[in-house]
């Protein structure tokens, strides 16, 4: 299965089964906001505290939608309001420019669509494996090159490879079963297929 078909197959989807696919993206890298949380932990300049409890953030979101979505309880733009702050844990470039500071980015976007997805926004699925396949990019190069310092970009290419490949299968088995999923399933999937 190629990137693209099952970005056509994303397509497809209802507004609630699109909400739950941006969700298991979120889920399964969600955790991966703590590296850069990490980078920035002796940093104590203003601009540097709205991401300090990101991951918190995250994890609270995630499982407010998670209720929501398989309890049957409508998410409406009221309900997710309070998360509109979500956007801000995307640091700016000109202030970081780091690998863990891409991947936080990425990570709040996905955040984003769904809030976008709820509200009525335009929210492409599209976007969503494409910032997922760039977390997958930053945490797989830095891996590459720190444990092989001398190895080119093809090599690191091929390595990444693997990884694309991965997540990509996982999206499309996901969405053939997103229809029918029940939250007992959707969290083993989440798990079984963590992004780290």
């Amino acid at each position: 299965m190629s990137e693209n078909s099952v970005k056509e197959k994303s397509l497809n989807l209802s507004k609630e089964n699109k909400i739950k696919f941006n969700l298991s993206s979120l889920i399964r890298i969600k955790d991966l906001y703590q590296l850069f949380e990490e980078e920035i932990k002796d940093d104590d300049y203003e601009y540097a505290q709205r991401f300090k409890n990101g991951s918190t953030q995250l994890a609270e979101f995630s499982d407010y939608v998670l209720n929501s979505v398989f309890t049957g309880n409508e998410l409406n733009s009221a309900g997710i309001e309070r998360f509109n702050t979500l956007e801000s844990l995307a640091p700016e470039d000109d202030e970081y420019s780091s690998y863990q500071a891409a991947i936080a980015v990425n990570i709040a976007l996905i955040a984003v669509n769904i809030i976008k997805i709820v509200k009525g926004e335009e929210a492409k699925i599209k976007s969503t494996i494409d910032y997922t396949l760039d977390v997958i990019n930053n945490l797989k190069s830095e891996e590459f090159f720190t444990n092989d310092p001398d190895g080119d970009d093809d090599e690191c290419e091929e390595f990444i490879e693997q990884f694309y490949d991965k997540e990509i299968s996982a999206e499309d088995k996901l969405i053939d079963i997103i229809d029918t999923i029940s939250q007992n399933d959707f969290i083993t999937f989440n798990q079984e297929n963590m992004i780290n």
